[in-house]
């Protein structure tokens, strides 16, 4: 069903005029009972002029957090002991968010209409699903093969155990610009920040950070406003 959510909203997205289409690193701020890991995110946004305004935008996003995944072999034991058909196993924690906003940004860039610099800030507003599962798989058909299991019902298996799942609302800011070339057509590169806030998720540690340094200041803002996740992407921005 996420999967098929995914590619709806992917191609609502890439129809759309202005937008933007970007892979990030995504980080907690803090120490939470689940989603704890750093991941990579990918993140797609369109934004459109309100009423031809040259500064105000209205947008609606949507971003894939992968927060952990990992995968290994086990085998199920026999009555005798012995280990029996071997099975893939993979533990995953992912996030869903999609959300809708307000953008500010110069249309004509930062130096008029010439310019090829376009920055711009956005608070969005929008829910969260939060999941956990874990899948077990027979890629390799070992099942089929092995003694006693060759009916063909058993010949393959995927299943799908949902251990933990949350649906939450979140906000969002994000600073970013669009950079674009001379004769491009309006093809820029687009990177940013975003800063998600989930006041439900309860933190049990919150990371500080008092080096000068580009990621600290980050940290540090991220701190100032309450963040949980913090995103760094980069991508492409499509007229």
């Amino acid at each position: 069903m996420i999967n098929k959510i995914m590619f709806v909203v992917l191609l609502g997205f890439m129809s759309a005029q202005y937008t933007e289409i970007d892979i990030g690193y995504n980080r907690a701020n803090g120490e939470f009972d689940k989603y704890n890991d750093d991941g990579f995110s990918i993140r797609f946004t369109y934004s459109n002029n309100i009423n031809n305004s040259e500064f105000f935008r209205w947008q609606a996003s949507f971003q894939y957090i992968s927060f952990y995944s990992d995968t290994w072999a086990d085998c199920l034991s026999l009555g005798s002991g012995d280990c029996g058909p071997t099975i893939d196993i993979t533990n995953s924690e992912d996030g869903y968010t999609l959300q809708g906003g307000l953008r500010f940004t110069p249309e004509k860039g930062m130096f008029g209409q010439k310019s090829l610099f376009k920055p711009y800030v956005s608070f969005n507003i929008g829910g969260i699903y939060l999941q956990e599962k874990t899948e077990y798989s027979d890629p390799d058909d070992v099942w089929g093969s092995w003694p006693g299991w060759d009916s063909p019902q058993y010949n393959f298996f995927n299943l799908d155990d949902i251990e933990d799942y949350r649906i939450n609302f979140i906000y969002s800011l994000e600073f970013g610009y669009n950079f674009s070339f001379p004769k491009s057509k309006g093809y820029a590169i687009d990177i940013g920040m975003r800063y998600n806030m989930i006041p439900k998720i309860e933190k049990t540690e919150q990371y500080i950070n008092e080096d000068d340094t580009i990621e600290a200041d980050v940290l540090n803002f991220g701190n100032k406003i309450d963040a949980d996740y913090m995103t760094f992407y980069i991508g492409v921005s499509i007229p």
